[in-house]
């Protein structure tokens, strides 16, 4: 099985080396556990391969991206290949975000050069447009077609692709709960309060992968994510 590395040592090393080259992957957890400095470090280590990788942000402002970047020993390098097109972030407000969400797919599927695609967050890719009391069953078999077509058109392409999932544990809606069962592997960042804070984690699923059955533990630090030496 040819990988990906994530660029995160510790945890391609829970992976065998990386997640598997064209796989789709989640990744849950709450909010302050690192889950957009996580994929700063997947797109990252795939344009320092020379890999085209797009960033699509419905989370946050491009202020707060930057500023983020220039938290990091990576600042320099991420910025420089941003502009040498390797790395391309689109951020976006919802209302930008709802006039053109119909046109993104089309343009990543006409656009053969990407090779690493992160969408933040999947579920509002698709569901940000429906309120809660407006989702009956007919939107929600249409956002299972559009979900189900993208996942086609990602696999199709061959796209190595990470979805921030939002919204697991507490929508009513099933929509929500099925996105699990349909990407290639599932990535847990959870944190214990211990006294003190204690990031960690955990793959639950990863197909075609032997992962580590345990968590580990990690800290956020100016490299970034670092996974704890274990004593």
């Amino acid at each position: 099985m040819e990988r990906e590395k994530i660029g995160i040592k510790g945890v391609d090393d829970m992976l065998e080396g990386g997640i598997p080259k064209s796989s789709i992957i989640g990744i849950s957890g709450p909010p302050g556990v690192g889950k957009t400095i996580f994929n700063l470090h997947f797109i990252l280590t795939g344009a320092k391969k020379g890999q085209k990788c797009v960033y699509i942000c419905l989370e946050e402002p491009r202020s707060n991206i930057d500023r983020m970047v220039s938290q990091f020993s990576f600042a320099a390098e991420f910025r420089k290949l941003e502009k040498e097109g390797k790395i391309i972030i689109k951020c976006m407000t919802y209302p930008e975000y709802e006039k053109v969400y119909s046109e993104l797919f089309q343009k990543i599927n006409e656009d053969n050069g990407i090779k690493r695609l992160v969408i933040d967050s999947f579920n509002c890719f698709f569901a940000s447009s429906f309120s809660p009391e407006s989702l009956n069953l007919s939107h929600e078999v249409n956002i299972r077609r559009m979900v189900n077509r993208a996942f086609s058109m990602l696999r199709k392409k061959e796209l190595t692709t990470i979805l921030i999932l939002e919204m697991q544990q507490d929508s009513k809606h099933g929509f929500y709960y099925n996105i699990p069962y349909l990407v290639d592997g599932i990535i847990n960042l959870d944190f214990l309060e211990l006294g003190a804070i204690e990031r960690r984690i955990f793959i639950p699923k990863m197909r075609w992968t032997n992962q580590y059955k345990e968590s580990k533990a990690y800290e956020i630090t100016k490299k970034g994510i670092v996974i704890r030496k274990e004593s």
